[in-house]
């Protein structure tokens, strides 16, 4: 009998990088999508011996002050191929033991990946790495076999993104898109820059990282604002984020108006004034804000085919680590179900407790069937055809 080849399942975002294995439920490895070059070569240690001296992941963090840092995806986005390459060396040599001609790859494909960088990743893959298959299924249609289901509405909110797709029968309608910038390392910004203006002396890289655990740990997405804010008022203690040198990070009004941006984006110049009890949020005549999250499913749904739309509507799946805040579901279900296409049927949110990795998890279902090899790229057909049989065959 002969043994299967293992199937390693890849999900590179713009911040966080997501590994493992086919029928795992979750990833090996969970790293920081930076790759590092030195300074001045050889004053640091290589972490790469089998490929270069260069570091990648969390290990570059850990040693960004002798390094040059360097991310490879920006808004979900390839932008420099070889640091991708760099930081798959660094996966398969170090963090995963693995001889990659004998592997076969799950690419997670963001919707926004050109064809060119289709091309590319499948000319590295074969030729840098050997591999003998290679499948690429986008992210959209991973995150909604997550939950068990082929259709859905998937809202995928990352570091660098948000999109919106509309997912029927495993494809992703291309035509039924939408994407927003407003994500979290927006987020991560506004509540950095409503910190410092309180006063907080907040300026290295190090710093971003606990704004951005403070927006982990204590942001929230608010039913009502102007009733936030009255109980804001009414509170007698406020919350509060604790340093290890016992200081306290007080987040005021920014706890739920950094995540209103999400649903009304226009918001964005009441952070840091909600104290007023005037203070208002800009909203259309059904009370939906204009440009966020209920408006992009609105327009989604509009570009779908009629017929798939009730489909849709009853599937909101979200995914991604920004999909997270408390109260998100809840305010989303609310607000779409206010959207005159939701008149015939009612809509519903999925938001499963490990939503920050559904992409992955999905991929990990897919990756796992028998079926599988079969919606794979093969190394004969890459070296017999090139790079551009991706487009025909994937």
């Amino acid at each position: 009998m002969v043994q299967q080849q293992p199937v390693v399942v890849f999900d590179m975002g713009s911040n966080k990088t997501r590994v493992g294995f086919a029928g795992e439920e979750a990833p090996r490895v969970i790293s920081s999508t930076v790759v590092g070059v030195p300074r001045q070569r050889g004053l640091v240690g290589s972490l790469m011996q089998h490929y270069s001296d260069d570091y990648a992941g969390d290990a570059a963090c850990a040693q960004e002050g002798m390094l040059n840092l360097s991310y490879p995806v920006r808004n979900r986005r390839i932008t420099s191929m070889p640091e991708v390459e760099h930081f798959l060396q660094d996966v398969f040599y170090s963090r995963l033991p693995l001889v990659p001609s004998n592997t076969m790859m799950l690419w997670v494909e963001s919707v926004r990946t050109s064809r060119e960088d289709r091309e590319r990743l499948c000319e590295m893959m074969f030729e840098s790495f050997g591999l003998p298959q290679l499948g690429l299924v986008a992210a959209s249609a991973t995150t909604v076999f997550s939950t068990g289901r082929t259709t859905g509405l998937v809202v995928d909110s990352g570091e660098g993104c948000t999109n919106f797709n509309a997912v029927w029968e495993g494809y992703n309608l291309q035509y039924a898109t939408h994407t927003s910038d407003v994500a979290g390392r927006v987020l991560t910004d506004r509540l950095l820059a409503f910190l410092r203006a309180k006063g907080y002396p907040l300026s290295t890289p190090n710093d971003r990282r606990v704004v951005e655990d403070v927006k982990h740990t204590l942001c929230y997405v608010a039913a009502d604002v102007q009733e936030e804010v009255k109980k804001m008022h009414k509170k007698l203690q406020k919350e509060y984020y604790g340093l290890p040198d016992e200081q306290r990070i007080y987040v005021e009004e920014s706890q739920f108006m950094v995540p209103e941006l999400l649903f009304n984006p226009s918001a964005e110049g009441d952070i840091g004034c909600c104290g007023r009890n005037n203070a208002e949020v800009n909203v259309d005549a059904s009370g939906v804000g204009a440009g966020g999250w209920t408006d992009a499913i609105a327009k989604v749904v509009e570009s779908a085919p009629h017929f798939t739309r009730p489909h849709l509507l009853k599937s909101i799946v979200l995914g991604g680590g920004n999909t997270m805040f408390p109260g998100i579901e809840q305010r989303l279900r609310r607000e779409v179900s206010a959207l005159p296409a939701s008149a015939e049927c009612e809509a519903n949110c999925v938001a499963f407790r490990d939503r920050d990795l559904a992409a992955w998890i999905g991929g990990s279902v897919v990756a796992s069937m028998p079926t599988f090899p079969h919606m794979c790229l093969s190394r004969k057909d890459y070296l017999e055809k090139g790079a551009t049989v991706v487009h025909e065959r994937i």
